[in-house]
């Protein structure tokens, strides 16, 4: 007989506990109090729904247009890859990503879903971390335009030390992130400086077992990874395609809030009111701050950082005199881009289903030593002393 598994209270299941527990109270929040959902649909005017319907559109035609990237990528080297294949790495990539703090689980479990589907881990590898640094130079590129063209407007969320910290963590950690890959991507030298330095700090602290071994492993995967990367940058015409499509899907994301903003009718209610009305230019500019600085929050979906960025940064554009809407606005943009993403690719997670199983995946990721096939210049050569 088999014995049955104890149920353990550990760090993990709490922490999942106080993310799903700050997620509804921001949904019943944002629906039954003052001025919030319930109250927007007693309202005569109510919601344009089909600008909603718009909205949901433009944020879901992300998704497949990232199903297009990863196929264009993964066709470089495996013909046979299909499209359905790249819409279920897509899915999968939303489901995880949205789960796990800081998106950090997405990738991983694309990467095993394409061993699955016969695709090498180091060749998935580098076209995951190719899009997602391609996906970064183009939101940070526009984040920064934005910054400098609508520098008045963006001056005036700088109202106190918390708030002008946070907007600034927040665009320094993209810069940073941003910066990273692109030397990870494409300096073999400043990436194994980095990791003699990481090499020594495990020596020196000892938290880390057989740390040789580790840092060997690791830089045969950066290498294998650079030796991948320069054979995808060779094909300008694919980059650049590729560049054009990640530029379309990121303002499709962008634009959600706009849509949201007709649907209120708030641009005939700003005009009445003297007041400036939002084009979607403005919208996709304000809303990639709302994105880069609610990142800063490591929790899944940057819960409670994602509502106080469109707060700070979108009141003026929904809260006009004595008429607010903030708080439905938050609400419905949340349930487009995240609590609805993670329902409608939720089914594709089953895609996933005996990981634990899966040898060959834990070979692939493991390799056997072999001491030639990297630089080993800055993993010093242990001394064997004779008798």
């Amino acid at each position: 007989m088999e014995k049955k598994r104890k149920f353990k209270i550990n760090g993990k299941l709490i922490f999942n506990i106080l993310v799903i527990g700050l997620s509804l109270y921001f949904i019943i929040y944002f629906f039954v109090s003052e001025d919030g959902m319930i109250d927007l649909l007693k309202s005569p005017d109510g919601i344009n729904w089909w600008w909603i319907i718009a909205g949901i559109i433009a944020f879901y035609s992300n998704i497949l247009v990232d199903a297009i990237v990863t196929l264009i990528y993964i066709r470089s080297n495996y013909p046979e890859f299909r499209f359905i294949d790249a819409v279920k790495v897509a899915c999968v990539g939303v489901f995880f990503g949205a789960v796990t703090p800081s998106n950090t689980g997405g990738q991983p479990m694309q990467l095993y879903l394409m061993a699955k589907m016969k695709v090498s881990v180091g060749f998935g590898s580098s076209c995951m971390t190719q899009k997602f640094i391609v996906y970064q130079l183009v939101t940070t590129v526009f984040s920064i335009f934005a910054v400098i063209v609508k520098f008045d407007y963006f001056s005036e969320a700088f109202t106190n030390f918390w708030s002008s910290a946070f907007i600034v963590l927040g665009f320094l950690t993209q810069l940073g992130i941003t910066a990273l890959f692109l030397i990870v991507s494409f300096s073999k030298k400043i990436t194994h400086k980095l990791l003699a330095l990481i090499y020594k700090i495990m020596k020196m602290l000892k938290f880390v077992k057989k740390p040789t071994e580790k840092i060997r492993r690791v830089a045969r995967e950066f290498d294998n990874f650079l030796k991948s990367n320069k054979r995808l940058m060779q094909n300008k015409k694919r980059l650049a395609l590729i560049f054009a499509l990640v530029f379309a899907q990121v303002m499709l994301i962008l634009v959600v809030p706009y849509f949201i903003y007709l649907s209120f009718g708030l641009p005939k209610i700003a005009a009445a009111h003297g007041q400036p009305v939002g084009n979607p230019f403005d919208f996709v500019c304000i809303q990639s701050f709302v994105l880069f600085t609610s990142n800063l929050v490591p929790l899944p979906g940057a819960s409670g950082g994602a509502e106080l960025a469109f707060t700070m940064y979108f009141g003026s554009y929904f809260v006009i005199g004595g008429i607010r809407k903030i708080k439905p606005a938050i609400l419905l943009w949340r349930f487009i881009t995240y609590y609805g993403a993670i329902l409608i690719t939720f089914p594709f997670s089953f895609l996933t289903k005996g990981k634990d199983k899966d040898e060959e995946y834990k070979k692939s990721l493991n390799p056997p030593e072999d001491e030639n096939d990297i630089d080993n210049e800055f993993v010093p050569t242990e001394k064997v002393k004779s008798n």
